[in-house]
């Protein structure tokens, strides 16, 4: 006895596993699309860059910013420093910069704990870019409201990109 399957049952299992085939590529898709995504937009935005002109009229060289490593980067190029950013062989405790900026800086919700590692850094200002930050773990907005407390910083700079001057103790 042939126990033979009809035509039909063999093209709905080819059918079901090409969606399942489908289904899977397509969410590996949206991850690689997600991943990518920060290194696919802007890393320094027209208004970060415009921000330059005032840095460099309304503050001294060498001057310490608290700054992602891209902004730290710009800022080098008008010959500030940044908390990142720069040539990573030569920076002290590089791993703990970039976890203190990530966490304790741009995304905490606590206005001190980023005014203390600010100050931990002697930085001056606080770079707040209008873009996703990257500096060292992940693609983040960082956490705006954090630096409107008068208490620890003030808003020195806004034209979309934001800088703070860090209030001394």
């Amino acid at each position: 006895m042939k126990n033979a399957v009809p035509a039909e049952a063999r093209v709905l299992v080819v059918l079901a596993l090409l969606a399942v085939v489908i289904y899977y590529g397509q969410q590996d898709f949206n991850a690689s699309q997600n991943a990518a995504r920060g290194w696919m937009s802007p890393v320094i935005t027209k208004n970060e860059v415009a921000a330059l002109k005032w840095v460099e009229a309304n503050t001294q060289e060498r001057t310490v910013f608290a700054s992602d490593i891209f902004g730290g980067e710009l800022l080098m190029s008008v010959l500030r420093e940044g908390t990142e950013g720069g040539d990573w062989a030569i920076v002290p405790n590089v791993v703990s910069r970039m976890y203190d900026m990530q966490y304790n800086f741009y995304e905490t919700n606590d206005s001190r704990k980023a005014w203390e590692i600010a100050r931990k850094y002697n930085a001056s200002y606080a770079w707040i870019p209008d873009r996703n930050i990257f500096a060292g773990y992940a693609w983040k907005y960082p956490n705006y409201a954090t630096f409107d407390n008068a208490t620890y910083f003030e808003k020195v700079f806004d034209n979309g990109h934001r800088i703070y001057m860090v209030k001394q103790a």
